[in-house]
């Protein structure tokens, strides 16, 4: 009788020795995830406000007079929504991916040059006009962007699904 009870003792005391074992594990896991979800944060935070300095870059370029309005609305608005998608449906900024959207299907880089001349200059029309409807909107969009700051995420928003292409 004294050996069962010594032996289930024992069988209790491995037990509990196993559990606090797996209990620091997890506890030592658990601080690895939340230092890597710090050190995501902080990048995240680093690439947005690297993605707000392009912008801002990109609206003095703009208001300046040294980018399209084409090339300007697509940059603009492809970075407005790493930092904060619902820019998308903000008055002020709209006009920024209506001109994307409009302009979008134009070819660029080596599908331009493979274009006939007669292509491009009916592509160069259509985004000529385009950004004659859209200029002074676009134009009244950028300062504002440079006067207020780029739009922030609102609080409570999930910032997980932010960007990371990098």
């Amino acid at each position: 009788m004294v050996f069962l009870i010594v032996l289930a003792v024992l069988i209790v005391v491995a037990l509990g020795a196993y559990a606090l074992h797996l209990h620091r594990k997890v506890q030592a896991l658990d601080a690895e995830r939340e230092a890597a979800r710090l050190v995501f944060e902080q990048q995240l935070k680093e690439k947005a406000q690297e993605t707000s300095k392009s912008i801002t870059i990109l609206a003095k370029g703009l208001v300046a007079d040294e980018l399209s309005i084409t090339e300007a609305c697509l940059r603009i608005s492809w970075l407005l929504t790493q930092i904060n998608p619902e820019a998308r449906e903000s008055e002020a900024y709209s006009v920024f991916y209506q001109v994307a959207d409009a302009t979008a299907h134009i070819p660029i880089l080596d599908a331009w040059k493979a274009l006939s001349r007669e292509q491009r200059k009916a592509f160069d029309r259509e985004r000529l006009e385009t950004e004659k409807a859209f200029g002074d909107f676009v134009l009244d969009a950028a300062k504002k962007l440079l006067e207020e700051g780029v739009p922030k995420r609102k609080p409570g928003s999930d910032s997980t699904d932010l960007f990371y292409s990098a």
